[in-house]
């Protein structure tokens, strides 16, 4: 307490307006420094906020460099896939002719044999009315 007693004892008065006068500057001088200090760490912010954007759009045009790619293989894909269609129906078409035409062979053999209609359908799996004509030509 004497230590105060002693800071008051010339005037009071003018010991209080320099006490508030140093309160107001040490104040003021808080608040620039804290206001200094909260510009440059947003001017640190921004720059990260600039180089992840940058970053950013790097990306988003990596994948739609990406995105083209896996559309143009899916381009050709389908190409592919409908050239694989057309053989497989080609394919499919060419051993439906070959089986029709070794059926017609043993019917026309069997026909020849002087084996009936039914026979001939039994063991070819052809209709009678497709076996009828083969009868005429070249039946016994």
């Amino acid at each position: 307490m004497s230590f105060l007693q002693n800071i008051f004892q010339n005037d009071p008065a003018i010991t209080f307006s320099k006490i508030l006068v140093y309160l107001f500057f040490f104040l003021v001088t808080s608040v620039a420094a804290s206001f200094y200090y909260d510009y440059k760490k947003n001017l640190t912010n921004l720059k990260k906020i600039k180089s992840c954007e940058i970053a950013l759009k790097d990306l988003i045009e990596a994948f739609r460099s990406i995105e083209n790619l896996c559309n143009e293989q899916k381009k050709i894909l389908d190409e592919y896939k409908y050239i694989l269609e057309r053989h497989n129906h080609e394919i499919s078409r060419l051993g439906d002719s070959l089986n029709k035409d070794s059926n017609i062979t043993l019917a026309i053999k069997m026909a020849n044999e002087g084996k009936t209609i039914d026979e001939i359908s039994n063991a070819t799996g052809m209709s009678s009315d497709e076996i009828e004509p083969i009868m005429k030509y070249h039946g016994k």
